[in-house]
């Protein structure tokens, strides 16, 4: 293990199980994810001149620039600790970041999550409402993403792009040694398990019995955004909480408020229709590439 630099990468995507999979990693004794949880330093170097969306100075406003201040995050780990984080703009950006990754990391192990693509298109654009930074329909945002990444808006914003894995993870599997890809539909409907599967895939033992399973991070339209807003930025009050309460306990109770302050976002017929097919291609190749079975993001 490295004594200064983390040991694995949940590399992405977004919106497929990422946060909820570092949480349960963290609640073991013998590891450690850093806080914040998507320093995004290994993206740094080359978006230094991105983040032009609405609401998009927040996310570059906590990455993190220097490698020293990397290297600082992962200084509360014990020895015997695995260390990871979760940037995972580092799958989107793959091209760009896999030679940073080699470079400051080596051969680090590799988390790959991925999601029905048209499911992760518009569960990213719920996110973005659910934040007040998007003010346009899901098929309006769709229309507008090439335009806004021109422009050098966050990732978060190509809601399509962002849904395209095979390219991305073939060079991931090809450029290191140990890479594991879970499929969220699978890691939804037993998340003990896939966890379990994890830390076997990092070499850690498995010696915890208190699993919480609770999903992270929804995504919807909030009835009272000033809760919402209370919820996700940071203040004093909720930097006194973290260092007194267990993050699983903080975990818990941000979801029951969430989950009765989101109205969570349908799809409508003809947004589905939109995004019909579109996928199809980059889900047979994906296919070949893990050779699994992935017709029922299809259906």
């Amino acid at each position: 293990m490295n004594k200064k630099l983390p040991d694995f990468l949940i590399v992405g995507a977004a919106k497929c199980g990422t946060t909820s999979l570092g949480d349960y990693l963290n609640e073991h004794k013998n590891m450690f994810i850093c806080n914040p949880k998507e320093p995004k330093y290994l993206t740094y170097s080359f978006l230094e001149n991105a983040y032009k969306g609405k609401g998009d100075d927040f996310t570059k406003k906590k990455a993190i620039k220097t490698l020293e201040g990397y290297k600082d995050l992962f200084k509360k780990a014990k020895d015997n600790q695995y260390k990871g984080e979760s940037s995972v703009d580092l799958l989107y950006y793959y091209d760009q970041s896999i030679p940073v990754i080699k470079e400051v990391l080596g051969d680090p192990k590799i988390i790959i999550m991925l999601r029905n693509p048209s499911k992760r298109a518009f569960s990213a654009y719920g996110h973005l409402i659910r934040d007040g930074r998007e003010n346009l329909s899901f098929i309006e945002g769709l229309e507008k993403e090439d335009e806004r990444m021109k422009l050098d808006y966050e990732f978060i914003w190509a809601y399509k792009n962002a849904s395209f894995y095979a390219d991305s993870t073939k060079a991931f599997l090809e450029n290191f040694t140990n890479v594991k890809v879970i499929i969220f539909e699978e890691f939804v409907k037993n998340q003990e398990e896939i966890t379990n599967e994890v830390l076997e895939f990092l070499g850690v033992k498995n010696e915890s019995n208190n699993f919480s399973e609770v999903h992270r991070n929804i995504s919807g339209k909030p009835k009272s955004q000033l809760l919402n807003t209370l919820l996700l930025k940071d203040s004093f009050v909720k930097s006194i909480l973290k260092a007194l309460l267990p993050s699983s306990f903080r975990a818990r109770v941000k979801y029951v408020i969430q989950k009765n302050n989101l109205k969570p976002l349908e799809t409508k017929q003809d947004e589905a229709n939109y995004l019909n097919g579109v996928f199809d291609n980059d889900i047979d190749k994906l296919q070949e590439i893990l050779q699994k079975d992935l017709s029922f993001w299809k259906q």
